[in-house]
């Protein structure tokens, strides 16, 4: 068991920016081939986004995909121009464990391009696209260290059929190995009875009752965990594709869509936020993190 950190957890906003259409869910009926074809909704979810940041005077951090920095580089420069930090969420989108490492290494180089094109350069964090850097491609994050980036949040250790992994580390570490420093900061769950329960985003995030989240982020603070939330533009907007997907599909893509602005304006009423590039640093700070080898 990775050892705990003493470092006073407190919420993170991030924000996936990306097309409604980009998630894995609607892969079969929206395959990368038609997606210049599609309605694009990002400007308004992020016009949304950000407003509603500003009224609470909260920093976040946006994992920007490099397909939407091409297409929307106003939206990026407007992130940063607002005060937030600005990650990278990959370029195509990818499931990162149907990659070879080479053609990771050659989508998170495009990516970075085309955020630089932006003008974001060096960005520190990166987040995969589902968090789909899963057991078998951990060694992976050897790849996120040689282009520069200095921390990654793609692993959640949970039971779920494309990004389960619910024996990874739970908690912070420093990745071991040679190169610069790194620190892997996995997505927040709440430890009960053995089984650790997710639900500080997504469709977790969407379907919970209010009641419900307040108990697991409170649970999760008690452990020691930040309350890491992650969001989608799209989420914001009251547009909802009809796609042909099947009532469970359906319900994990647009499920709960409705109640997701209410809940986010009462997580940033009740918390104390930093983005997660300043929670990375005081945990580098503490000098306390703990050293680990993921192999794949």
């Amino acid at each position: 068991m990775t050892p705990s950190v003493s470092v006073s957890p407190r919420d993170i906003i991030t924000v996936d920016v990306e097309e409604w259409f980009h998630g894995h869910n609607y892969l079969d009926h929206m395959p990368p081939e038609v997606w210049d074809d599609q309605e694009l909704r990002v400007e308004k979810g992020m016009s949304l986004c950000l407003d509603m940041l500003d009224r609470f005077g909260v920093k976040a951090t946006f994992f920007v995909l490099g397909w939407t920095a091409e297409r929307h580089p106003g939206v990026v420069r407007e992130i940063a121009r607002r005060g937030h930090e600005i990650g990278c969420h990959s370029y195509g989108h990818p499931e990162v464990f149907k990659l070879t490492r080479d053609q990771f290494r050659a989508d998170c180089e495009r990516a970075l391009e085309a955020l630089a094109a932006a003008g974001v350069d060096n960005p520190a964090g990166y987040r995969a696209p589902s968090f789909s850097i899963t057991p078998s491609v951990h060694g992976y994050l050897e790849v996120l260290r040689e282009c520069g980036f200095r921390y990654d949040c793609s692993i959640f250790p949970i039971h779920h059929p494309r990004y389960g992994q619910p024996d990874s580390p739970r908690r912070p570490f420093r990745l071991d190995g040679p190169g610069n420093p790194f620190t892997v900061v996995p997505m927040p769950t709440w430890r009960f009875l053995g089984v650790n329960v997710p639900f500080s985003g997504g469709g977790y995030l969407r379907l919970l009752p209010w009641p419900a989240f307040r108990f697991l982020r409170d649970r999760a603070h008690g452990q020691g965990l930040p309350c890491l939330i992650y969001m989608h533009p799209w989420e914001m907007d009251d547009f909802r594709p009809r796609v042909g997907q099947s009532s469970v599909t359906s319900l994990r893509s647009q499920g709960g869509q409705a109640t997701m602005p209410a809940k986010i304006e009462k997580i940033l009423a009740i918390g104390e936020f930093e983005t997660l590039g300043q929670y990375v640093g005081r945990l580098e700070e503490s000098g306390q993190l703990p050293f680990q080898v993921l192999n794949s």
